[in-house]
């Protein structure tokens, strides 16, 4: 059934009665259907607060929160370190694959420290394609092959932990990476286009210009108009993200980061790095030329796949 696409996606982040899609239940669906064994997959699925519906919803929110706030203090401490260790690249003279050499390692780091346990730049590279609803069978079963490698390395790590906190981890390793990768990349892009008499012309923008998150899907748990759109009971609604980037309103681009029950729980995380990365690349004159910009193929996260910059000095 396609999505309802209405012309406000604000109207989709305020709505009542829109519930979360359903997606570990179509995974089981098709586990029975083909089968195959998508056990791993369905109990990741079952650990992200974005994926649960709301009875179950608030609890999850809680405890990641909590998981997150036990960090803050590491996070913010590393985070000037983190900067500069992996984004230094971006003020020396030469070719720089940005993606690959400075945020893919930089984000693989705040997760790491997020987690409590190191996750290399390709642990998860399939991972990130969990609520792809077109993958076919030969990648669901690597998705699941590498699902179960992250498993049992978190409860390597934390022998003492419950499945259900071990779950919620894996979801900060899953969801967290891929938005901030993609966030960072675009936004990165859109700076670097910007900035071709050198970092520190740039005026740059309390928020990221650019969202890897371009759309969230909804069901209607009720017949309901959605701004002056009706949608039945059952239907998907899909709010377009991506459309807030031509707002010069920060609190619309601050919708990238959801509203409400559905408030990205990283979003201060995501804001802290990406000011912190602001006030090193702007202390630089180097100049950035973008060479090579390309998206990967996805359907759900707007990830560059290709992001190559040739920096000089003046």
């Amino acid at each position: 059934m396609n999505p309802v696409i209405p012309d406000t996606p604000t109207d989709i982040l305020k709505a009542r009665d829109l519930d979360v899609v359903p997606y570990a239940a179509r995974v089981a669906g098709l586990s029975e259907r083909l089968g195959i064994d998508l056990s791993v997959t369905v109990d990741a699925l079952n650990a992200i607060p974005l994926c649960l519906p709301r009875d179950r919803h608030a609890e999850a929110r809680r405890d990641i929160a909590a998981m997150i706030a036990g960090r803050n203090e590491v996070l913010r401490a590393e985070l000037p370190h983190i900067v500069r260790r992996h984004f230094a690249r971006l003020t020396e003279t030469g070719r720089v694959e940005v993606m690959r050499e400075a945020v893919a390692p930089a984000v693989a780091e705040l997760i790491s420290l997020l987690v409590g346990m190191p996750i290399g730049v390709e642990d998860t590279n399939h991972v990130s394609r969990i609520f792809s609803q077109s993958m076919g069978v030969a990648r669901r079963k690597t998705l699941e092959a590498e699902l179960g490698r992250l498993n049992a390395q978190l409860r390597a790590t934390f022998p003492s932990s419950s499945a259900r906190e071990l779950g919620l981890k894996l979801s900060l390793m899953i969801l967290g990476r891929d938005a901030m990768m993609g966030t960072f990349g675009c936004s990165l892009a859109a700076m670097a286009q910007a900035a071709e008499a050198g970092w520190n012309s740039l005026d740059w923008p309390d928020l990221p210009p650019r969202t890897g998150v371009p759309y969230i899907d909804r069901v209607a748990n009720a017949d309901v108009m959605i701004g002056e759109q009706p949608v039945a009971k059952g239907q998907p609604v899909r709010a377009h993200l991506a459309d807030f980037e031509a707002s010069d309103d920060p609190r619309l681009r601050l919708s990238f980061f959801g509203a409400g029950a559905h408030l990205c729980l990283g979003r201060a995380l995501a804001m802290d790095s990406w000011r912190a990365l602001g006030r090193f690349l702007t202390d630089s004159s180097a100049r950035p030329k973008v060479l090579t910009f390309e998206l990967r193929r996805d359907d759900v996260f707007n990830i560059p796949g290709t992001f190559e910059i040739e920096v000089s000095k003046q």
